[in-house]
């Protein structure tokens, strides 16, 4: 970057190794004072500084490709004296990093991958203290009080009258002093002195004029000036107060919205905020969010009868909450003191009831903080949100992306400065969006539609960036990625971000739904895991249902393979059919979703424990419904007790597979010589029962290592 004269900079560099495996880094380093502005001796205002640079192999280059340079934060006589660099880094899509570190002007080169990063309580400043002239004017030895010391400067009150009388005498006199020093010389007489006398009169009668349009056009003169550059100081206030009241905020726009694109990597967004982890659009749900490191997030809009806009996906308020209605028919004082939304249905009783969310709330708390997808869901939201970011919010353009259907109208956010997320429905053919092109920067396409219809959007002319939503698995990520999207839109973006497992062992006693839960469908109660009230007891109400534990995936073997503890029991058992079973899948390379006796999109094992207690392993293959049965045959252990706990384990090593019941020695398959499939992804499956009364429950989920 460009530094104003006699500015001293630092050239930069950034050398860090990718966390993907070695090698150098690549991504993105955001470079910023901990002070709003800092002066420096010698130039004219003051440095603010900083920006979101690229870096490759150890090279830190600005927009233009030169090598960055940054203030030292050492300046001699800078004020502040105390201040340090804030770096926000952004390695190969990894989770953003900050660190802080001072930099020295005596420097030739730095490598800010390699600093000694300060404590952010070091970063800290304090202004650089001056003497006040009154102070001066105390130690010169002067006793008496501030208010003495501003009249010593001015002096005492004036009278007009004295300074007239005495300029007045002072003409006077200096007349009549003249006209003795005259007549001394000359001594006239007769005629001639009359003659001098009028002279002497004529001449003082021009030096009185002259002096008088002299005294005209310096009073004129000063007056001009001093009105000059009044004028001057008065500008130059405005703009010193205008520079400082932006300093106040603009630290908080740490992110716009192209910075953010320009980032490497897939982006991923919180769809509803993080609606399959937390209550959707909720406080709650933005703030999980942002805490993971998740960069934007989406706020869907409606309206209440007096204008006001809260963050609701729905018209009604019946889906998210314990009341019913359009939200349009509710007052602004009892959505805020009355509705709570009902999150505990579907994501479990340990949850306490969320209040709803004003849509001023969220933006006084995350606007310019983090990208923000805005949303009227509803066509009587639409004025209202405009009119609130116009007049309140003039600058989230910078930050904002306006967010609609394919047939919606996109020309006022346009207009307004705003970048354009257009989502388009699986059927809209290419002259709908033709029609559209121009006002689009961004198009959304959903995880149903055809991998063959997504890339055909991708490759549009124009090559504009496309987002997917709804995105809740691992698996949708890389079929997206694969057919060229570089947005995902998630509802559990923590989890669909990441690669590795969470945890290896279950807290489900404390009664809340986990990151990494994949049921078979997403927003659905049914597909939901149910909590017991007691004893950390989970189960899947659903005919033949099934639930990824993502949370705890892929599981990474030791040398000797992985082990696989869980407790299972059957609350009621089904005496008119005693073959019915549930279990658990496993080995799977991806969490596809996964069903008993269908075709899956993946290979993989499944365990059965059937009522009457017959053991089973299987091998699952994407070409037929039916499993293979693996092992001599059915393993004969005591028939369930309805309430009673069993533990189940599996053994799964580099070249075998065990699965047993334990309580006996003999209910066990012994190691199966297979390695067909080894993959680290597994879940629960109410396999072949439909009546959900019998379904199995599950606790004390433990996974360790051979």
């Amino acid at each position: 970057m460009s530094f104003p004269e006699g500015v001293p900079s630092v050239p930069v560099r950034y050398s860090i190794t990718s966390p993907a495996g070695g090698g150098p880094g690549e991504g993105t380093l955001q470079l910023m004072p901990t002070v709003p502005a800092i002066r420096v001796p010698g130039a004219d205002g003051v440095f603010t500084g900083g920006g979101t640079y690229r870096f490759v192999d150890g090279q830190l280059v600005d927009g233009a490709g030169e090598q960055v340079r940054l203030l030292p934060t050492n300046v001699d006589g800078a004020n502040p004296t105390v201040w340090a660099w804030l770096g926000i880094e952004s390695v190969n899509g990894a989770q953003p990093r900050h660190f802080y570190f001072a930099l020295d002007a005596n420097a030739e080169e730095v490598d800010l991958g390699a600093v000694q990063q300060l404590a952010p309580d070091l970063t800290q400043y304090l202004a650089v203290p001056g003497e006040s002239a009154y102070d001066a004017w105390r130690q010169a030895g002067n006793d008496g009080t501030e208010e003495e010391f501003l009249a010593s400067l001015v002096g005492p009150p004036g009278d007009i009258t004295a300074a007239n009388a005495y300029t007045d005498e002072t003409v006077t006199q200096g007349l009549a002093a003249e006209v003795a020093r005259a007549d001394t010389a000359y001594d006239p007489a007769g005629a001639a002195g009359a003659a001098q006398t009028a002279a002497i009169a004529a001449a003082s009668s021009d030096a009185a004029n002259k002096a008088a349009s002299a005294q005209a056009t310096a009073i004129s003169a000063a007056s001009s000036d001093a009105t000059a550059k009044a004028n001057t100081a008065q500008s130059s206030a405005v703009t010193t107060a205008a520079s400082a009241a932006a300093a106040l905020y603009l630290p908080k726009a740490m992110l716009a919205v192209d910075s953010f694109m320009a980032q490497s990597g897939t982006k991923v967004f919180g769809h509803r905020g993080a609606g399959m982890v937390c209550p959707e659009h909720t406080e709650a749900a933005y703030d999980y969010a942002i805490a993971h490191g998740i960069q934007a997030m989406e706020l869907s809009v409606n309206v209440d009868s007096e204008g006001q806009l809260w963050c609701l996906h729905d018209l009604t308020l019946d889906r998210t909450t314990y009341n019913t209605g359009a939200l349009n028919t509710y007052p602004s004082t009892g959505v805020a003191q009355r509705v709570l939304t009902n999150g505990r249905v579907m994501l479990g009783q340990g949850w306490t009831d969320q209040p709803m969310v004003p849509l001023r709330r969220m933006l006084d708390k995350y606007l310019g903080r983090v990208v923000l997808f805005l949303e009227p869901k509803g066509n009587d939201a639409v004025v209202p949100l405009q009119n609130l970011l116009s007049t309140s919010y003039p600058h989230a353009n910078q930050s904002v992306i306006w967010k609609a259907h394919v047939g919606t109208s996109f020309v006022w956010p346009k207009t307004q400065g705003y970048r354009t997320w257009c989502y388009v429905d699986d059927g809209s053919s290419n002259a709908v969006l033709d029609g559209k092109d121009s006002l689009v920067d961004y198009w959304g396409v959903s995880t149903s539609m055809t991998s063959a219809r997504r890339k055909e959007i991708v490759q549009r002319p124009g090559s504009k960036p496309v987002f997917s939503w709804p995105v809740y698995r691992r698996s949708q990520r890389a079929a997206l990625e694969a057919d060229g999207v570089v947005g995902l839109m998630s509802s559990d973006p923590v989890y669909v971000r990441g690669t590795t497992a969470q945890a290896t062992a279950s807290r489900w006693d404390q009664q809340v739904k986990e990151s990494g839960g994949t049921p078979q469908a997403d927003y659905s109660v049914d597909a939901a895991l149910k909590f017991s009230e007691t004893e950390g007891w989970v189960s899947v109400n659903r005919a033949r249902g099934t639930y990824g534990l993502g949370r705890y995936c892929p599981i990474v073997p030791g040398a000797g393979g992985y082990r696989i503890t869980i407790e299972m029991k059957y609350d009621q058992i089904n005496s008119g059919d005693l073959a019915v079973h549930g279990g658990l899948y496993f080995g799977k390379v991806s969490d596809d979703p996964y069903e008993f006796n269908t075709v899956n999109p993946s290979n993989g094992y499944h365990l059965i424990l059937r009522h009457n207690g017959v053991l089973r392993l299987y091998r699952h293959v994407t070409t037929q419904t039916g499993g293979i049965q693996l092992g001599a045959g059915d393993i004969l252990t005591d028939a369930p007790v309805a309430g009673q706990s069993m533990t189940i384990q599996i053994d799964v090593t580099p070249i075998t597979i065990e699965a047993r019941r334990l309580g006996n020695a003999a209910w066990t398959t012994g190691p199966i010589a297979d390695a067909s499939y080894r993959g680290g992804y597994f879940g629960l499956s109410n396999g072949s029962i439909s009546d959900t009364a019998a379904r199995p429950h599950w606790r004390n989920l433990l996974i360790t290592q051979l």
